[in-house]
């Protein structure tokens, strides 16, 4: 019997236990020597490996700073491109009370306001008025329904508009989710989005199509209402 032939006997003995084991998820080990090895170095590596991956397994978190900017910033390019107008806090005032909105955006059709929430993870809207969910890491919270919370915001809204003499213009305030990896469910309806939700219907003619108003005309009179931070 010949070197070569010698070898390849070798090494048909030691790459086939390890194809099998491979295969019937054994360790290899147990393949050569009939026997677990839990305590060797090999069987060591794997749960070390084991380990590794479960460290690295991501944890859902709420919207950041970051993410907030990122919207603004989203706003802010769309609003030029269109020849919009864009106020930023949209903290307008009317007889002591103060809308809490991120923006508020002024088209050719609507005044829109932006209401954000931080909320990442699953989100479950429901019945649209009653109390949402929040699913994340394993728990899970209630929260109170952000469609109230945009109704209210659109009624005080509307109210300033009619104050500055624009009460024929058409009032909208939407939601936005921006945690950039949450998941909505049951909120067809609500007026609540994430992200990439806002920017498709914001791209919609509900917002593009021009009714004859003048953003700049009606962004000036309601600067006469906008909170500023002293």
């Amino acid at each position: 019997m010949n070197l070569t032939v010698i070898l390849i006997m070798i090494a048909v003995l030691i790459v086939l236990p390890i194809l099998f084991a491979r295969l019937s998820g054994q360790n290899p080990m147990e393949m050569f020597f009939g026997r677990r090895v839990n305590d060797t170095v090999f069987a060591a590596k794997k749960a070390e490996k084991t380990e590794k991956v479960e460290a690295k397994q991501p944890t859902e978190k709420n919207s950041t700073k970051n993410d907030l900017l990122v919207l603004i910033s989203h706003l802010t390019s769309y609003a030029r491109r269109n020849r919009f107008y864009l106020i930023v806090p949209g903290t307008l005032t009317l007889g002591g009370r103060t809308a809490v909105l991120t923006a508020v955006l002024v088209t050719r059709n609507a005044v829109v306001g932006v209401n954000c929430f931080g909320f990442g993870g699953d989100v479950n809207g429901k019945s649209g008025q009653t109390d949402w969910t929040q699913t994340m890491n394993g728990q899970r919270t209630s929260f109170a329904s952000p469609v109230r919370k945009n109704e209210d915001q659109e009624k005080l809204l509307a109210a300033i508009l009619k104050d500055a003499g624009l009460s024929g213009v058409r009032t909208k305030v939407v939601g936005v989710f921006t945690a950039p990896k949450v998941r909505l469910t049951n909120v067809s309806g609500t007026g609540c989005y994430d992200m990439e939700g806002m920017k498709k219907i914001l791209s919609s003619d509900e917002f593009l199509t021009s009714e004859g108003l003048e953003p700049s005309e009606i962004g000036k009179k309601l600067e006469a209402y906008v909170k500023r931070v002293k």
